[in-house]
């Protein structure tokens, strides 16, 4: 079997919405069972929310590498290559490594009539325990409840912002949503940023019901910013009886410092110190989260913002970072998104639209998303990705140029603006070196 058979065999398997992730863990667990219970031979820690796990995750595996630890990182999806799901001290799972794991799922994928997500999940667990982490961080699929990566116990849960999102499967109100992802609360210590009120009730009771000491920004965490810029900013973090200033960070959104809190905060409790802390948080790097490349005219912003949430996070960091610059935005969005709120938070800053179709089957059609643009702003459509960055960098009146809506088209630009789909760096400042635009 080559890599790329491999995978396709892996994305073969739907089963569901959302890349193939379906709510429930007996088809986990049953499969954990026959591989011998890799998970149980190394530390877990979990992050769940709705937006800003992904950030949590690879900001937290950074500070534990920088503690001497051994770190395995699951997260999802994706941007550019399959193999940047699955990562051990920063580097991606090699293509042996995706076809071992997946000889060794073999027949039980059909035996217990495995998801994309479920198997997939399945083979980052048996990974680590082969290469013999001391500690695996996980990021959540869907939800938390009956997610995939939900098995053992996890000595830290933590929960990002959470808001609405998935609706359809995870329910129609915040509360529903938070009853959701707190369920991963389940042992060790909890730590959750700041929520809306409904949302928070959920989760101080979660963990009150599971006995589970919870440490909330807000109440129990604070964080400020020190200095913010395109190319990064400086931290303050504090918590109960500790505090840590001049914390530096390379990633410039400013929905990171909750995220930068919430992984120092969940590192302090599994023994990291104030150095590999420090050392750690300067080296994060997660693509496509409000990142910021340099163009001779200006920057580009490369965004995912796929949920409203998203979007209204993305326009405040494009004013702290920019200020009142207006920006020509290439938008594209999937078909079960919430498209008209994600152009509603976005419309104000937009001097220009170039709207495009993701690469996905789930995409929606630009002509559609057309209709949901107020007419004061100048829209364009274009057949392809590439032509839509081209496109914008060619009638862009403004110096920003951000490309937003999908991690999909993220994952596009990426891809484009590399000229390979080798994956992603977690490295500061090794991602902006390989791109060009």
């Amino acid at each position: 079997m080559t890599y790329a058979e491999a995978v396709a065999r892996l994305q073969s398997l739907r089963g569901g919405e959302h890349a193939g992730m379906r709510q429930g863990l007996e088809r986990i667990e049953g499969l954990l069972d026959a591989l011998g219970r890799p998970e149980q031979r190394y530390r877990l820690i979990q992050v769940g929310g709705t937006n800003g796990k992904g950030s949590v995750s690879a900001m937290l595996a950074a500070i534990l590498k920088s503690a001497g630890h051994r770190v395995g990182l699951y997260t999802s999806p994706h941007l550019v290559s399959f193999r940047e799901r699955i990562r051990v001290d920063g580097q991606p799972i090699a293509e042996d490594g995706v076809v071992d794991g997946v000889d060794a799922l073999g027949t039980l994928i059909a035996r217990f009539d495995a998801t994309t997500f479920e198997a997939t999940t399945a083979l980052a667990l048996d990974h680590f325990a082969r290469e013999a982490v001391d500690v695996a961080v996980l990021e959540v699929g869907l939800g938390g409840r009956l997610d995939a990566t939900t098995v053992g116990t996890p000595e830290v849960a933590v929960i990002a912002r959470i808001d609405l999102d998935h609706q359809a499967v995870l329910g129609a109100t915040l509360e529903a949503i938070a009853a959701e992802k707190a369920a991963i609360i389940r042992g060790g210590v909890a730590v959750s940023a700041a929520q809306a009120p409904e949302a928070e009730r959920v989760i101080v009771a979660r963990a009150a019901a599971a006995g589970v000491p919870l440490l909330l920004e807000g109440r129990d965490l604070s964080v400020s910013v020190e200095r913010r810029g395109p190319d990064g900013q400086r931290l303050a973090c504090a918590g109960p009886e500790w505090s840590l200033a001049g914390l530096e960070l390379a990633m410039p959104g400013s929905f990171q410092p909750s995220n930068a809190l919430l992984a120092v905060t969940a590192a302090r409790e599994v023994g990291a110190g104030d150095a590999a802390i420090r050392d750690g948080l300067a080296r994060a790097w997660w693509p496509g989260r409000f990142q910021v490349l340099h163009r001779a005219s200006g920057f580009l912003v490369l965004d995912g913002a796929h949920n409203p949430a998203g979007a209204r996070a993305l326009a405040v960091s494009l004013r702290d970072v920019f200020g009142e610059t207006r920006v020509t935005f290439v938008l594209g969005i999937l078909a079960d998104k919430d498209a008209a709120g994600i152009i509603a938070a976005l419309a104000p800053l937009a001097d220009q639209l170039v709207l495009v179709a993701p690469s996905s089957s789930r995409a929606t059609a630009p002509e559609a998303l057309r209709a949901l643009v107020p007419a004061a702003v100048s829209v364009e459509i274009a057949r392809s990705p590439a032509e839509a960055l081209a496109l914008a960098a060619r009638i862009a009146t403004t110096s920003i140029i951000c490309v937003a809506g999908s991690l999909f088209l993220i994952g596009d630009v990426l891809r484009h603006l590399a000229g390979s789909d080798d994956p992603c760096s977690l490295e500061k400042g090794a991602e902006s070196a390989r791109l060009s635009f």
